[in-house]
């Protein structure tokens, strides 16, 4: 979707841990599209999201290192984006500003990195004809310092030297008209704030998804929580006179390189045990996976060996097909002949009765007077002849 004619262009930005996440949620809740290439959420750093856009972070990440800095370590000194080496990164700044940033009619890009890199942004705003609004949140730097501390294990004093790097570069670079939003006044009255900005933008203010987008509870670090007394001016206001100064004097460099150098150290020794953990992992697994090998081996045998069994039961049930078919024939051969038997015996008893009843016959025969003595003669007569 490219940035059209009824839509308005917002770059949200402000320190690292500063709340632009939740302005962002905010926003969202009002109608502004942030579009689909969006970071995804890590739970305990941003549980509800990032709402950067990937491929804008990555070529502010380009950006910063094309100018020798990183987003932890911003370059000294005022960057020249106008220097050839940047040439590349406009053109593909362009594609970005021009696919957009979702249909909404308010459609952002948020990324704490634009603090650094906002000139070059503008810069291609400006020659792509695109009207742009910024939008920038504070925070106390002290609170900004503690969430550093607890992230990224920077001390509080690194913590708060970079979040006035991050001021300084972009206060310089801030159009006139640019909207400022206070993180406690976020809080504390979201429908407020973003009634305020509906005054610029074209967005539609609902209490109810408000209060589901933004949740004061996801605040963890306030100024007067605990964890070092730092000056007064550090702790609140991001603007005051003397920062600087203030920041120096309590938290003095050469302290704050041993905070870092202890805490370097610490790490090293954690991944010492991490790595030495790993291996100990890696060889568990080698011999897990040679256990596995060996189980396999012995599977593929007993599968070769369970095939041989059943060619030879198939076989051995092939004969016994064979035997009880055999056995059936057998069967009916026997029934037939017990058939042939009875019809014998039936025959035999039919022959039995038939001579009782030529003897019976031949007995009235003898005994007829006249007749009888005639057959007794011839017979006698036969039988001595």
């Amino acid at each position: 979707m490219r940035v059209s004619g009824n839509q308005s262009l917002l770059i949200v930005t402000g320190m690292h841990r500063s709340g632009t996440s939740a302005l962002c949620a905010a926003l969202d809740a009002c109608g502004v599209s942030f579009g689909d290439r969006l970071l995804g959420a890590i739970a305990g750093v941003n549980d509800e999201g990032f709402w950067e856009d990937a491929e804008v972070v990555a070529l502010n990440e380009q950006l910063l290192a094309l100018g020798g800095a990183t987003w932890y370590a911003p370059a000294p000194g005022v960057v020249d984006w106008d220097d050839d080496r940047f040439h590349p990164a406009m053109e593909r700044a362009a594609q970005l500003l021009g696919a957009g940033f979702g249909a909404g009619p308010v459609c952002a890009a948020k990324d704490p990195r634009f603090c650094l890199t906002l000139p070059f942004w503008l810069a291609v705003c400006r020659d792509m004809g695109l009207a742009v609004q910024v939008c920038v949140i504070e925070r106390a730097p002290l609170e900004v310092a503690r969430s550093l501390l607890k992230r990224d294990a920077f001390p509080l004093g690194y913590g708060l030297r970079l979040c006035s790097a991050y001021r300084a570069s972009l206060v310089s670079a801030l159009p006139a008209d640019a909207l400022r939003v206070s993180y406690d006044e976020l809080l504390a009255d979201t429908a407020a704030v973003m009634q305020r900005l509906g005054d610029t933008l074209p967005l539609d203010v609902n209490p109810e998804k408000l209060a589901a987008g933004v949740r004061p509870e996801l605040r963890h670090q306030l100024s007067g929580s605990p964890g070092g007394a730092p000056p007064e001016a550090a702790a609140t206001d991001p603007a005051a006179a003397g920062l600087e100064d203030a920041i120096a004097s309590g938290y003095p460099a050469d302290q704050v390189m041993a905070e870092f150098a202890r805490e370097l150290v610490a790490r090293g020794l954690e991944l010492s045990r991490v790595g030495a953990a790993h291996s100990e992992a890696l060889a568990t697994l080698d011999a897990r996976d040679a256990d596995v090998a060996a189980l396999s081996a012995e599977h593929r045998k007993a599968l070769a060996t369970i095939g041989q069994r059943d060619r030879e039961i198939e076989a051995l049930a092939a004969e016994h097909r064979r035997a009880l078919a055999t056995i059936d024939e057998r069967d009916e051969q026997i029934r037939e002949f017990d058939r042939r038997l009875a019809q014998i015996g039936a025959e035999h008893s039919h022959a039995l009765e038939v001579i009782r009843e030529r003897d019976a016959q031949l007995d009235y025969l003898y005994n007829l007077p006249g007749l009888g003595l005639v057959i007794r003669a011839l017979r006698k007569k036969h039988a001595q002849g």
